[in-house]
Formats: C-alpha cells, structure tokens, sequence
C-alpha cells in the first residue's frame, strides 16, 4: 500500500511543479500565484503547502526533475562524446523530435529567468544550485576538468545554447528546425572544450 502511497505523492508532486512551469512561462512570475497552480494541478492550496513552501521552491521542483532528464539522457550517449558535442547533440535532437514545449531547453532556460526573477535575494531559493546534480556527469566527458571549472563548462555551454535557441526562436514563423541545428552547432562550435 505504501507503493502506491508513494506514486501517488510523486504524481502529485510532478503535476505541482509542472503546473507552475506551465503557469510561469504562460504568465510570467506575476502570473504564478499557489492557488493558482494549486487549481491547474487539481489539488488545493493546501496541498500545494504540504509539497513546497513557496512557488520559487516548485519552480525548482520542476528544475530538478528536469537536469534530472537531462543527466539520464547524458548518460545514454556514448562517454566518449565530449561534453560540448554530447549536449549539443542532446539540443538538435530536442529541436528535431518536437519537444514538448514545457520539456525544451528553451523552457528550461526561461523557468531559470523566471526564478530569478523572484528570487532576487539571497536568502530565497538559487536555481544557481541546479548546476550542482550535473557535475557527476560532467566528469566522464571531461575528466581533466575539477569541480570549479565544470562549473563553468555547465554555465559557459548553457550560455551558448541559450543564445543560439534565442536566435532561432526570433526568426518568423514558421521557422525551419535545421536553421535551429545549424544555429546550436555554430554556438557550440565556439566553445568546444578539448582541452
């Protein structure tokens, strides 16, 4: 019975931090109100409150589960694929598939805007601290690298996906997914790590 206990709160907890995502990106952080997402979720506030203590902490429930996605996907390409080439692989194919809006990279990074946007004092949750779930899986793609500079390979490629996905999703609808691919492999390009 408790099996079943347990997939039940993991189902509630993950429609939460969806329902949060999805209101954020919807209505930006003025729009993100507990009731709210509570409602889109199908649950009340109340139960919002037994989940997170806030909606930055729901914001980065939804973070979490997805680097969470991401290392799994990692995980699955060949280790010898550098990191670079592992995550700009990861990004066309995102592009290439039709990705669920709220599951793309460009969701990811603007979710990341969004809490920051709320959370512009120390003392609130940083979704700065996602970084941290990669670094293990860092490592095999790029074992010369210590802990410091992994930090800065997640934050340096992010960066660069996040500019080229911006460049595309400014071009007019509708828009061709190999300008996409082509515009990530050109970022990427520029940052290669190999050594």
């Amino acid at each position: 019975m408790s099996g079943l206990r347990e997939t039940k709160k993991a189902a509630t907890r993950t429609a939460l931090t969806r329902a949060a995502a999805e209101l954020a990106l919807d209505h930006g952080p003025e729009g993100l109100i507990i009731a709210e997402i509570a409602a889109r979720a199908g649950v009340s506030a109340r139960t919002f409150h037994n989940y997170f203590a806030s909606r930055e902490e729901a914001l980065l429930g939804f973070l979490s589960d997805q680097i969470s996605n991401l290392i799994d996907q990692l995980d699955e390409l060949p280790e010898q694929m550098r990191l670079v080439e592992a995550v700009e692989h990861l990004v066309v194919e995102h592009l290439r598939t039709g990705e669920d809006e709220l599951d793309s990279f460009g969701s990811l990074f603007r979710i990341s805007e969004i809490i920051g946007a709320l959370s512009p004092t120390p003392q609130h949750p940083n979704a700065g601290a996602i970084v941290v779930p990669l670094l293990p899986a860092v490592h095999p793609r790029a074992p010369e690298l210590d802990e410091f500079e992994a930090c800065v390979a997640i934050n340096t490629i992010a960066t660069t996906v996040r500019v080229a996905l911006d460049w595309y999703y400014r071009l007019p609808e509708p828009r061709d997914i190999e300008v996409g691919a082509q515009l990530v492999r050109r970022a990427c390009r520029m940052v290669r790590l190999d050594g």
